[in-house]
């Protein structure tokens, strides 16, 4: 086999899944779910083959057809995060209709209102979002927003005012996400021995080297 052929399984298919899943590694150990409450999608992690490019999904087919295992570990990547995905938006539907959390929010805004008058702490929503934006931050277990974020300020200031937040769902969601967050970083050991075991048999860099011309 060509090495250059080995090369685009690891430069244009395993190194990006690598960087993809350290990034989302990086947001799970935080709760960040990245979870949206405008469209009900988890904005920054994302099915496996949209991190490639359109060549790299071609790459992947090759790679799929030449090591089948790589199938699994894709599969099972992407159903955890549906699960994560569509846990979160039930927790939201849920909370939206815990009025103890809605007179909260209530209470909050006006209180930070009477602070800042011609404040906007629902940010760049209008009012009657504002339980939805609130309901976000919870599942994404925001603790500090910068400060480009429209609704820093209210939350820096009224967060623990809804340190009470619990819903029916959230517990599945904090085990989902734990087992989310396991899997990725197994996955990422999994993928650099794969790279390395492919490089070796091919005797290519591990990434694109001028160095060495490849």
């Amino acid at each position: 086999m060509q090495p250059r052929r080995a090369a685009s399984w690891v430069y244009d298919v395993i190194n990006v899944l690598i960087e993809a899943f350290d990034m989302e590694v990086s947001l799970l150990s935080r709760g960040n779910l990245s979870w949206r409450f405008y469209n009900l999608e988890l904005e920054h992690i994302r099915p496996a083959i949209s991190y490639l490019s359109r060549d790299g999904r071609h790459i992947l087919r090759d790679l799929l057809t030449a090591n089948p295992s790589v199938e699994p570990m894709i599969a099972t990547h992407d159903d955890l995060r549906q699960r994560v995905e569509s846990t979160a938006t039930t927790i939201h539907a849920e909370a939206l209709n815990d009025p103890v959390l809605r007179l909260a929010v209530e209470k909050a805004r006006k209180t930070f209102l009477e602070r800042f008058p011609g404040a906007v702490p629902t940010g760049a929503f209008p009012a009657e979002k504002h339980l939805d934006l609130v309901i976000e931050r919870l599942i994404n277990e925001i603790k500090e927003l910068p400060p480009h974020y429209t609704d820093a300020e209210f939350w820096a200031a009224h967060r623990k005012d809804f340190a009470f937040f619990n819903t029916p769902s959230l517990p599945v969601l904090r085990q989902i996400r734990s087992e989310f967050l396991k899997f990725d970083q197994t996955s990422i050991k999994w993928l650099e021995e794969l790279s390395f075991q492919i490089c070796t048999e091919h005797d290519i860099p591990a990434a694109p080297s001028v160095s060495v011309h490849y």
